[in-house]
């Protein structure tokens, strides 16, 4: 079928720049985002860009070889006739709000860039779609699509993608002529969103698609779906759905996104997008499709939660750990949706747990490390640990700890403390600089620990880590903590409208304009149930 052409020939090579500039903030971290942070962990200019996007090339390092935009060159490749041109990419381990500076200096530098590309028939940029920027109270991606439409002019065909846990607006949508999202949870299709918005756009620019139109619906709702995995109920059937939306003809792009939790957005919400060639009708009733099969799933509870008192005698208890390490899942600090990994709950109760077990703790204190830094292997120490600056409703945990290993790289400074106990079980503290990205268990192997020998690993992160973990965690426990991502930060925030689950709206429709227009919206409000 022609749906699936690659868009191949043309009168001459079509010129496409590309780049990325990619954070999720949390609202309620204490710790901002800045310049130094991109630069540390993936800032590359166009030259490294061309490299790393090669499909042996390795474009996130240490953590994905192959991600949107070696997609995007390898479907521009195979359409044929098609010059990629590297702009830049930046981007930051998720974390508090971004400093305004810092989203100037992203936002300056991609325009020059593309300013230096010179003559260009479309833009590619993968985006994330929930910053937050200090002092903005509009969407930093719409603002920055914008300008990018600004510099290139109106002749010129965009496309963007985004993570599924975008916060959809209005300016996302009409300064781009191609939307695509990831359609997993965890995600693991970065590759090929990448390739589709390069696909789309490419067949756009040859007149495949004659008229891209965007038609979406925004819902007041910011949890729900369970744990909102698309391989298991409820939303296995919504994600279906959408993979068959968009093999339906005349339908470009299909999306939903499930929205980022910790924000402070007025608009904040799930939205259903759908982008069709030219079918306004068509576009709408798939929407309203979708957002509905969407709205039906917000009551799936999410899974049970644990109390830290608890948690390590139900780790002692399960049979899981015979075959591998149990995941203690710290809900209220997780350094995935941008708190700093600093919350000493968890480790107060490891330190105090009876039971003979071995146990791998993360915990971000930057005071800790740099005290730290310069003892001997093998020395033995009497520390109190803190935590992450700003946590200042957390307990100070005492410990005698014996320095068993130390780590530099892309991820800062970390030290391995050892905490033996009388039960025979041993508390392994990695304490870090920087936010603690536990996400591989290559975190644990270059402090010397394997990960299936632990019998609990507490992780600092909800869904991703599991894919890495998958033969060596089998069982995943969620507790909950006092942290910058504590749902209850989700629970207490003001909402513009009446809001899914704080409220209990019976009905998305009549909040649905007012979210997609902002300027419609009063006061934030505080919850009525």
């Amino acid at each position: 079928m022609a749906r699936f052409s690659l868009g191949r020939g043309g009168s001459r090579p079509l010129r496409i720049a590309y780049g990325r500039v990619f954070n999720e903030s949390n609202a309620f971290s204490p710790l901002p985002t800045t310049r130094a942070d991109f630069e540390a962990l993936h800032c590359l200019g166009p030259h490294a860009l061309d490299q790393v996007t090669r499909l042996r090339g390795s474009e996130l390092e240490g953590f994905l070889r192959n991600a949107e935009l070696t997609g995007f060159r390898q479907a521009a490749r195979l359409a044929g006739d098609v010059d990629t041109v590297p702009l830049w990419s930046a981007m930051a381990v998720s974390g508090g709000k971004v400093t305004r500076e810092t989203f100037d200096w992203l936002l300056e530098t991609t325009l020059e860039r593309l300013r230096a590309a010179g003559t260009l028939d479309g833009v590619y940029l993968a985006l994330h779609g929930s910053m937050q920027v200090a002092g903005l109270d509009r969407s930093p991606e719409g603002l920055l699509l914008e300008r990018v439409r600004q510099t290139v002019g109106p002749h010129v065909r965009v496309a963007a993608s985004y993570d599924l846990h975008a916060n959809l607006s209005a300016p996302m949508l009409d300064n781009a002529d191609i939307v695509t999202a990831y359609h997993t949870n965890p995600h693991r299709d970065l590759f090929a969103t990448g390739f589709r918005a390069a696909n789309r756009l490419v067949r756009t620019l040859r007149g495949e698609f004659v008229r891209p139109v965007h038609v979406w619906r925004k819902l007041p709702m910011v949890l729900g779906g369970g744990m909102s995995i698309d391989f298991f109920a409820p939303m296995r059937a919504v994600f279906r759905r959408l993979a068959q939306m968009e093999r339906q003809p005349g339908v470009i792009s299909a999306n939903l996104f499930m929205v980022h939790p910790y924000s402070e957005a007025m608009d904040v919400g799930w939205s259903a997008q759908i982008t069709t060639d030219g079918d306004e009708a068509l576009g709408a009733q798939l929407a309203d499709e979708l957002a509905e099969l969407a709205w039906a799933r917000r009551e799936t509870p999410l899974p049970k939660m644990h109390e830290a008192r608890e948690i390590f005698d139900a780790v002692a208890k399960s049979p899981w750990r015979r075959l591998g390490a149990v995941s203690v899942v710290d809900v209220g600090d997780i350094v995935g949706t941008g708190a700093p990994g600093g919350n000493t709950h968890l480790l107060a109760e490891a330190v105090a747990t009876p039971r003979a077990l071995r146990i791998y703790l993360p915990l971000h204190d930057p005071a800790a490390v740099a005290a730290t830094w310069s003892a001997s292997l093998g020395e033995q120490l009497q520390l109190t640990l803190r935590g992450s600056p700003g946590y200042d409703t957390q307990p100070a945990v005492q410990l005698a700890a014996v320095v068993a290993a130390k780590h530099q790289g892309d991820f800062g400074r970390s030290v391995r403390l050892d905490v033996p106990n009388a039960a025979g079980g041993t508390l392994h503290v990695a304490i870090t600089d920087k936010p603690p990205f536990t996400v591989t268990p290559r975190f644990w192997r270059e402090l010397g620990l394997e990960a299936r020998a632990a019998d609990a690993i507490v992780q600092k992160a909800l869904f991703h880590y599991r894919i890495f973990y998958v033969a060596s965690s089998f069982r995943h426990l969620a507790v909950h903590t006092d942290g910058a991502s504590s749902l209850e930060r989700v629970y207490q925030r003001p909402y513009a409208v009446p809001t899914y689950p704080i409220d209990q709206p019976s009905d998305w429709r009549p909040y649905d304009p007012l979210l997609r227009d902002p300027t419609q919206l009063s006061a934030p409000r505080r919850a009525t149930a």
